[in-house]
């Protein structure tokens, strides 16, 4: 997994081409990072939630990053 990937996707969603990252528990912006074993994860500041990227939603999200910078 890369995470130029989910930086770019936060970017395009701030241009609102597609649906922002929010926290489950509050609703605020969710921010990614790497582990030590350079694993893809999400956290959100205000509330220390953490998510790990399964493959699953990293390629669905790489996948709309596609799509949207191909259409443009």
């Amino acid at each position: 997994m890369q995470i130029q990937y989910v930086s770019k996707y936060i970017a395009l969603s701030k241009e609102g081409l597609v649906p922002e990252l929010e926290c489950p528990m509050d609703q605020g912006p969710l921010f990614p990072n790497l582990d030590q074993d350079d694993n893809v994860f999400l956290y959100c500041l205000s509330c220390s939630f953490k998510k790990m990227m399964g493959s699953v939603d990293y390629q669905n999200l790489v996948s709309l990053v596609k799509t949207v910078s191909n259409a443009g």
